[in-house]
């Protein structure tokens, strides 16, 4: 796969005009989510960071929700967990007052369809805004009540268990992830403002799911989510 910093910026460039068309016109802004996060992905693709894609006000679902994907979808679910930006950040900042900038954190599922795109082109991912179909985010948690220590997970699918927290996938803190999501959107002439969301990566294998299934993600003192396929 070419990963060439060219066919990034293009890709980027392509997916955040369609998000000013779909989202910042009509004030459906919700946030962004962090793509290729583990380090691993990184070097295997030759990608020289994380990518980004975003969330919309109209894909984010509730929790309890049925959502109705589309017949030809071919759906996969990720449980991640979401920060609450609560303050502006730019590209200068510190990765302390990244960290700092976090006002909470949420358990959150994200459904993304393979469909959306080839899997073998960075640009054209990119601008399919990286499979994602819809996000659901459960009750904000203080930042200070957040501890990544007693972190836990668990992701059932029509009552059977079917993945646990992988400790590599989520990292020590968020500050780094918060600073390449700043930079990109700042390269693009974007910024990361206060009141985005950003679901931060799965912090488990993805799961294959479809119409008819029911999804429930327990992670402990985060809260618990439900979902069910239609």
């Amino acid at each position: 796969m070419n990963t060439t910093e060219a066919k990034i910026y293009s890709g980027f460039s392509r997916q955040l005009q369609l998000w000013r068309d779909e989202v910042v016109r009509h004030e459906q802004r919700l946030g962004w989510k962090v793509g290729f996060a583990l380090p691993v992905d990184q070097q295997r693709f030759e990608l020289p960071s994380a990518l980004v894609g975003y969330l919309t006000q109209a894909r984010h679902l509730s929790s309890g929700q049925c959502y109705r994907a589309p017949a030809t979808a071919m759906l996969k679910v990720e449980p991640e967990v979401a920060v609450l930006i609560g303050r502006d950040v730019s590209v200068g900042a510190s990765l302390e007052q990244a960290q700092a900038a976090i006002a909470s954190y949420a358990p959150a599922l994200e459904l993304v369809d393979s469909t959306r795109s080839v899997h073998d082109d960075i640009e054209a991912i990119l601008a399919g805004n990286m499979f994602h179909e819809a996000v659901l985010l459960g009750a904000p948690l203080p930042a200070r009540a957040y501890d990544r220590k007693h972190l836990e997970l668990s992701l059932a699918i029509n009552g059977k268990e079917t993945s646990t927290l992988e400790h590599q996938r989520v990292p020590q803190d968020f500050s780094a992830l918060i600073l390449t999501v700043a930079g990109l959107l700042e390269a693009q002439g974007e910024r990361l403002l206060r009141g985005d969301w950003i679901i931060t990566g799965a912090a488990a294998t993805p799961v294959p799911v479809q119409g008819g299934d029911s999804i429930a993600l327990d992670m402990g003192f985060m809260g618990k989510l439900k979902l069910t396929i239609g």
